[in-house]
């Protein structure tokens, strides 16, 4: 193939790649003193005139449109010519860099990031495309450049000949598998066409695998326009951590284009914040069975815990505030009763109050101090009596074990009244 040294005032250094319909050369701008990027039709393809000279108008009239863009993923696109030797020209700015074709081939599919990353760019470029009349129609791997400031759309003002046949894709069209459905049925291209070969494109860099594969045109046609696309995490297993991207694709790759997303950038902006806002270190990571059993039983002994100090703290509460009982009589006093008792045994006397303790029912005093003075005096009055064993207490020495359960109790208040009034003196 000759390649000619001279294209209008840009010098030719050497071919750049070729696609479907044009040719990219390298050339330098004689006046700006630039490295360019010049597209020419290939003069290969065999064309009768009518279709040559439709192409040429196609072009031109993107060429228009695409000068008017200007956005940081789109190629910029700088002059158009027209040149005795080759024809219509376009002139767009240098990247420097490989396509995501190339990338693909040499090593893989993408990281889920970079994929993020391709997603809101292109998304982003194509809907302002959208916006100002251009239509791509021609999105695809090889028309994606990866340079070091980001990804870029090319070729934006080459149109498909609207009458090609899928016999002549491989010359015209290209390959049928980033087509949309209408695209390829009646030749209908618009925003939701561009959507759904994006959606192909950004397939294929995730998962490494095209989502419509085959080699013959007939039958890619044909899945694209009746067969679904294997599930991208079924396709590349280490995609399961991402539980939304099968639904984001199957949407975008719909068969109906109202079934789509509302825009190529509404698809981008979904399909990036799935790659971008999940924990794959912690969603692809099974969680073991005993774990959750274990998590559940703590959950319930917690719930018990917190029923239990309920409880514990009501009764304290309704004790607190409770009334005491109507005779006076409380667990305190009683207690304080006991071990003022307890303290006194063995003293030398036996002691009205003393003799009085031993029995189980006692009827309170109601006066203090005429209580003391009736102890007072029964213990000066049996200061002396005491027992051959020396208890204080007569009766656990003479009497029977069960003597007394029938004595009536001791009445402190007839014991007060019948004591001397001078019993109190000494």
């Amino acid at each position: 193939m000759d390649l000619p040294s001279r294209i209008g005032r840009y010098d030719v250094e050497h071919l750049l790649g070729q696609g479907g319909m044009g040719r990219v050369l390298l050339a330098r701008d004689t006046v700006l003193g630039r490295e360019v990027a010049l597209k020419v039709l290939r003069d290969d393809l065999g064309l009768t005139p009518e279709l040559k000279a439709q192409l040429v108008d196609r072009m031109r009239q993107e060429a228009r449109a695409a000068a008017a863009l200007s956005h940081p993923a789109m190629v910029t696109l700088h002059d158009m010519g027209e040149d005795e030797h080759v024809g219509l020209y376009l002139v767009f700015e240098r990247i420097v860099g490989t396509t995501l074709r190339e990338r693909l081939h040499e090593k893989g599919p993408l990281p889920p990031a970079e994929v993020a990353e391709l997603a809101r760019a292109l998304g982003s470029a194509l809907t302002h495309a959208h916006a100002a009349g251009v239509v791509h129609r021609d999105v695809k791997p090889e028309n994606v450049m990866l340079s070091p400031v980001g990804p870029k759309l090319t070729d934006f003002g080459i149109a498909r000949l609207p009458d090609s046949t899928l016999t002549r894709a491989s010359t015209v069209l290209g390959t049928p598998a980033y087509s949309a459905p209408e695209a390829l049925a009646s030749g209908e291209f618009g925003a939701q066409s561009d959507q759904f070969s994006l959606a192909a494109t950004l397939y294929e860099a995730l998962t490494g695998k095209r989502a419509f594969p085959g080699d013959d045109a007939m039958v890619v046609a044909t899945r694209v326009a009746t067969g679904k696309q294997p599930s991208p995490t079924a396709v590349l297993p280490a995609l399961r951590g991402f539980r939304h991207v099968d639904v984001i694709f199957d949407r975008a790759l719909a068969k109906e284009a109202k079934s789509r997303f509302a825009s190529c950038e509404a698809f981008g902006t979904a399909l990036a914040a799935e790659l971008e806002g999940a924990n794959t270190a912690y969603m692809m990571t099974p969680i073991p069975r005993s774990s959750i059993v274990n998590r559940a039983t703590r959950r319930w002994q917690n719930i018990a815990a917190l029923g239990a100090l309920v409880v514990i703290v009501s009764l304290v509460i309704v004790g607190r505030f409770r009334e005491p009982e109507a005779d006076g009589v409380s667990l305190k006093s009683v207690a304080s009763a006991f071990a003022a008792t307890a303290a006194i045994p063995h003293l030398p006397g036996a002691t009205a109050t003393g003799a009085a303790s031993h029995h189980p029912r006692i009827v309170p005093s109601t006066s203090a101090a005429a209580s003391a003075g009736s102890t007072s005096s029964a213990s000066s009055a049996t200061s002396s009596a005491t027992t051959p064993s020396g208890s204080a207490h007569p009766a656990l020495d003479s009497a029977p074990a069960d003597a007394g359960r029938d004595t009536p109790p001791l009445d402190v208040r007839a014991a007060d009244a019948a004591a001397p009034a001078g019993s109190t003196q000494r």
